[in-house]
């Protein structure tokens, strides 16, 4: 067993008692407990992408006017401007250094807030980035693969949800069907910390199952969620690129887990192009 692994596994235990801290601390005021659970995530992630990565939270704006809703955890590429104002908040993120946007949202198990993150997560995708960290290899890269790296990795993180994984799919699916959302500005992933992740899977998108498989999929990493997640970010391309390998892309010894599909439910995402 990975000592890393271990060591997230604290992590993932560490962040649900802060969360659940946040509320009796909170109580009473929604905005703080808001605060600190979003400051409990920010202390984790800093850890690791340390500095000179940054940790925000913001709207984002990008090259044509467009910006986002304010997102509560965006984890900065270290060429981003440093536009820290006086009161130590960013005066301006821009799209183009942004690595990851993350929206926390601890109860999915209530649709208002299923409904609120994917809203949010949408007015990041909506954002373009002229500038992506990867190399052009022409022919190799599809249409829609380059439509992809101009649009910010975008995942949602809550520490509980409905005790039926297929009831959070049927919210999102009626969500984006009403809204009529293309799936280039859905959500990557939903971290649900001590269960599992819930992958967001189409054709030439960051997390396709070597082709085999397109839809929302869910993998019980129960434990090791935490850890799978920053794994899974650490596959990802950078707004600009590492001189070399990630440090944490040597110690993914995750065992292979069987993943749970909705078929009913993906033949209707589908349909949104």
């Amino acid at each position: 067993m990975s000592l890393f692994l271990d060591l997230l596994e604290f992590e993932s235990e560490d962040l649900e008692r802060q969360f659940r801290k946040a509320s009796l601390e909170g109580s009473g005021t929604p905005q703080e407990v808001a605060d600190r659970r979003e400051a409990a995530l920010k202390e984790m992630l800093e850890k690791y992408f340390p500095f000179p990565f940054r940790i925000a939270k913001g709207n984002i704006s990008d090259s044509d006017n467009n910006r986002s809703a304010s997102i509560d955890c965006l984890v900065l590429n270290p060429e981003h401007p440093y536009t820290i104002s006086a009161n130590q908040n960013f005066s301006l993120i821009l799209a183009e250094g942004v690595d990851f946007a993350i929206e926390v949202k601890p109860d999915l198990s209530k649709e208002s807030e299923v409904t609120r993150s994917l809203n949010q997560i949408s007015s990041v995708k909506k954002l373009t980035k002229k500038r992506v960290g990867t190399i052009d290899f022409g022919k190799k890269n599809t249409v829609k693969m380059k439509e992809t790296l101009t649009k910010i990795p975008s995942f949602i993180f809550g520490n509980k949800t409905y005790s039926n994984i297929e009831t959070l799919c049927e919210k999102i699916v009626s969500h984006y069907e009403e809204k009529q959302l293309a799936r280039i500005y859905q959500f990557d992933a939903i971290i649900v910390n001590g269960e599992g992740i819930l992958f967001n899977s189409r054709k030439d998108s960051y997390f396709h199952l070597s082709g085999k498989y397109e839809g929302l999929y869910f993998v019980p990493f129960e434990h090791k969620t935490l850890a799978a997640f920053l794994l899974q970010m650490n596959t990802l391309p950078l707004s600009s690129p590492r001189m070399s390998s990630s440090v944490l892309s040597h110690y993914n010894t995750l065992p292979s887990l069987n993943m749970t599909t909705f078929s009913g439910l993906n033949a209707r995402l589908l349909e949104l192009g």
